[in-house]
């Protein structure tokens, strides 16, 4: 009985645990935008990191999130660009990228753009039009100020 007793409270944990890794729901803040707005990069102010540690949630990459994406970015004309790239362009701190493409497709980035900054590029309709959830963590536990940035482009 002991046993079966212990056994459910490490399930239970375990449960609880996995209800904190990033979830695919409404973002802290969310934003409809075009291609066309997007030709021209938008910037958006954001608080990096989080108590999620993503090894703890199954993933084979390094960074800390929040359970909630930062942002939720509702999508449309984007059929006439090849491309929408998302990266932080300014951190004061290392920080990486978690995103869910449209197409429910998960994303992870560390330093593409270059230390300490993520860059994630989706390619086609499928993967930039409609519902884009993005996080903005870091690669260590603390949390610091960053700069989101978005930007269509023709290839």
């Amino acid at each position: 009985m002991r046993t079966l007793i212990a056994s459910f409270f490490v399930l239970l944990s375990l449960s609880a645990a996995a209800v904190a890794c990033p979830q695919i729901q409404q973002g802290r803040a969310s934003y409809s935008v075009t291609g066309q707005d997007l030709y021209t990069p938008n910037r958006y102010s954001v608080t990096a990191g989080g108590n999620q540690n993503l090894r703890n949630c199954g993933w084979n990459n390094t960074g800390y999130v929040i359970s909630q994406p930062d942002f939720s970015f509702y999508t449309s004309g984007m059929s006439g660009y090849g491309r929408l790239e998302i990266e932080v362009t300014q951190a004061a701190c290392d920080t990486i990228l978690l995103v869910n493409s449209a197409n429910a497709s998960w994303f992870y980035d560390d330093d593409s753009a270059g230390y300490p900054n993520p860059r994630i590029n989706l390619y086609g309709t499928a993967n930039t039009q409609g519902r884009i959830d993005v996080w903005v963590g870091t690669y260590g536990t603390s949390n610091c100020s960053a700069t989101l940035e978005m930007e269509t482009w023709y290839n």
